[in-house]
């Protein structure tokens, strides 16, 4: 079966095997916004999806580290080999064969099991993100919120409260979800700048969890775990149609203006407080924070084939400075219950 992801001017090629196509499944309904029977380009990349049993396969080669992450879903180690012009990354639940160069060979092909849904959505998410960036994407490391057709990014390091914010935002009448993790920006036609949303697995907080019971009721009966008796900071990773249809708030894929960037900083049992940002020197290094550059995942040596040229890159980051006095920019304290029509507001 020929199936083709198009996000933005990327397309991705999928050859799906039959007997493979109950691995995939999952993987298929998380991207469905964007998998469709023809392609909206000529594809970037081909990749074949097979069946992969690896006691027939087993892994072999030196250790490489694919991803490290502080989600241990998204924790991926391998055995790296190389056969002629391809390299192979095998462990017990995936085989990714790639090429040295994609400069002269775009094909990969993929082993996979029902144990390689995180590792494929990954591995796809790796594909656009190196290639819109050689395009001048620019990607933002940011949840998000939308009305009106108008986008605000949540952004900060982690434990800043930006799931917490998200959460109290979305509680207001009016406000949609938008994003969980990721925007992709670039420099709209007419001016300012557009946000296009990328779906993402939610992975929350247990404290965050334990501030409504509704969704910690929907933890205990789908993964067997208790938010209550977890410590607060420990996170969980939660299936993204459930989180959304607990919103009350799908995902969409069409891009919105940027409106904001909202700077969440979790002070327990200090009031609220909005504080604008208003000096452009300080407006500029507050998104060159939130830029998700590749170069945080790509050196850990699977990804050499996918390293962007940064022409383009930073040349659409540059060209962002000047449209941020356009933005609300808002750096919010205390504890996060969050009003934002009222913080727009007051920062005005």
């Amino acid at each position: 079966m020929h199936r083709y992801m198009n996000f933005l001017d990327t397309t991705l090629h999928f050859d799906l095997d039959g007997e493979a196509e109950k691995s995939f499944e999952p993987v298929a309904r998380f991207f469905r916004h964007t998998i469709a029977d023809e392609p909206a380009n000529e594809p970037a990349f081909h990749i074949r999806f097979v069946p992969y049993d690896p006691a027939e396969q087993p892994p072999a080669g030196r250790p490489a580290v694919i991803r490290q992450s502080t989600a241990p879903e998204f924790t991926f180690h391998a055995l790296l080999s190389r056969h002629g012009d391809r390299l192979v990354y095998a462990n017990e639940h995936t085989r990714l064969d790639v090429p040295v160069d994609t400069a002269v060979d775009q094909r990969f092909e993929v082993g996979i099991t029902d144990g390689s849904v995180c590792q494929l959505m990954d591995f796809i998410r790796d594909l656009i993100i190196r290639t819109e960036e050689t395009r001048g994407t620019v990607v933002l490391h940011a949840s998000g919120v939308h009305r009106d057709g108008r986008a605000y990014a949540i952004a900060g390091p982690k434990g800043a409260g930006k799931t917490t914010t998200l959460l109290s935002v979305l509680s207001r009448p009016g406000w949609r979800y938008f994003t969980g993790d990721k925007l992709f920006c670039r420099i709209a036609e007419d001016g300012g700048i557009t946000a296009t949303p990328w779906r993402d697995l939610p992975y929350v907080g247990a404290g965050t969890l334990r501030e409504h019971p509704e969704l910690v009721d929907w933890v205990r009966a789908n993964t067997g775990l208790d938010p209550a008796e977890l410590p607060a900071r420990e996170k969980l990773l939660l299936d993204a149609d459930a989180f959304e249809a607990w919103l009350g708030s799908a995902f969409g894929p069409e891009p919105l203006q940027l409106a904001g960037i909202l700077l969440p900083e979790v002070r327990p049992g200090e009031p609220f407080a909005v504080e604008p940002v208003t000096e452009e020197p300080a407006r500029w290094m507050e998104l060159n924070r939130i830029v998700d550059r590749s170069i945080d995942t790509t050196f850990f040596g699977w990804q050499h084939y996918l390293v962007p040229d940064y022409a383009a890159f930073y040349a659409t980051l540059s060209a962002m400075r000047p449209h941020l006095e356009g933005l609300a920019m808002l750096r919010l304290t205390g504890v996060l219950d969050v009003d934002l029509d009222a913080a727009l507001a007051q920062a005005s």
